[in-house]
């Protein structure tokens, strides 16, 4: 493949370096080379999780279906299943899993790749963990498309990168990483909140998302996780998935990634929300929160974010008139206490879960398919 010479932003650098040396010089995982590990996308909202998912999708060896939204709840809830051994509490989360309403285990039946008894009894057989029926579900998406690996995503996942490896030890994790205020400019409109607070919010779920990665980041190696930028996916997608697919132990030849890029991208996207998404890879999104976003949002993005963006390549915006308002930096501080007290309200319910109401395996294990 040709190199590629990238278009050069005056707030995105061309090098960047998330991880520090000695994190990159650790010694490979047990898992390193091992086939067919399963492989997840998280990222801040609005950071292009979705474009990645089809493009990845598109590979000919592994089947990513859309966002399923069915681990995260199933975690939480694992409590009211009890132990796996037991035929009727698999039996109980089995129907939960394909009946319940916009779960993704009712979307994959909706696409016809198995009935509802089928997936039930691929389920009961299942090792008797969280995780092995998670694999088992994937695992079905997969053998219907023609696939031996599968993967999942969603954006969620950054903030339980924890869950993720609690649940598939020998999971691949790639964290995708958007310039915060594009991030930001692109969750504004779907006013996920007050108006009063919908940008507060955004920028620090941008930030959460990044440190909480962070965090448990330090129990891993370079080949359980891969951070990658938004700008380099769209800027250089030839390059960017040939590095994803060499993190991952995927082809990577240039026939290969050239199909991904070029054949349709299927999935369930939302109007308003994917609009752009059937259209060639465009590096028009860069910048545009240029227009989107007014100097003093600017500014207040900046200032939440000023300890992540040199590391992760981006320059703050030149010549800014105005600074952020100083009832925005407020309502970031009041932002930052509420998720806190949120997490920590859900660090002890896990404990708790952990220790005394569902201690029993979680981890996946190797099944017969």
């Amino acid at each position: 493949m040709t190199e590629t010479v990238l278009t050069e932003y005056r707030t995105v650098t061309d090098r960047w370096q998330p991880r520090d040396h000695a994190w990159l010089d650790r010694p490979p995982s047990q898992f390193a080379g091992e086939p067919n590990r399963p492989l997840f996308i998280g990222s801040c909202p609005r950071s292009g999780s979705t474009l990645l998912r089809s493009l990845l999708n598109n590979h000919p060896d592994i089947a990513i279906p859309p966002e399923t939204n069915v681990v995260i709840p199933a975690w939480r809830k694992r409590a009211r299943y009890g132990d796996l051994r037991q035929p009727d509490n698999r039996n109980r989360l089995a129907e939960w899993i394909f009946d319940s309403p916009g779960l993704g285990g009712r979307r994959l039946r909706r696409a016809r790749f198995f009935t509802r008894e089928e997936a039930i009894a691929r389920v009961m057989a299942a090792p008797p963990t969280l995780g092995s029926v998670f694999a088992t579900v994937f695992e079905m998406f997969a053998e219907a498309k023609g696939k031996p690996r599968w993967g999942d995503k969603r954006p969620r996942y950054a903030g339980m990168v924890d869950m993720v490896f609690a649940l598939f030890p020998n999971a691949q994790f790639v964290n995708l990483i958007r310039d915060p205020r594009g991030a930001a400019a692109s969750q504004v409109p779907l006013a996920w909140d007050e108006e009063h607070a919908v940008l507060a919010s955004s920028v620090c779920t941008w930030e959460w998302s990044v440190r909480r990665v962070d965090r448990f980041a330090g129990r891993l190696r370079p080949d359980q996780l891969l951070d990658v930028r938004f700008e380099d996916l769209v800027r250089d997608p030839e390059g960017t998935l040939q590095g994803i697919c060499s993190f991952a132990n995927l082809r990577e030849d240039d026939d290969t990634v050239y199909e991904m890029i070029d054949r349709p991208r299927c999935g369930v996207f939302n109007e308003g929300w994917h609009d752009r998404l059937a259209e060639p890879i465009s590096p028009a999104p860069i910048d545009s929160w240029t227009e989107r976003l007014e100097p003093c949002q600017v500014a207040l993005v900046e200032y939440a974010t000023r300890h992540h963006l040199e590391r992760f390549g981006y320059r703050p915006a030149p010549d800014l008139a105005a600074g952020p308002d100083p009832s925005e930096v407020r309502q970031i501080a009041h932002e930052h206490a509420r998720r806190q007290w949120k997490w920590w309200r859900y660090a002890v319910g896990e404990a708790k879960r952990r220790h005394l109401s569902c201690p029993h395996p979680v981890a996946a294990v190797a099944t017969a398919y």
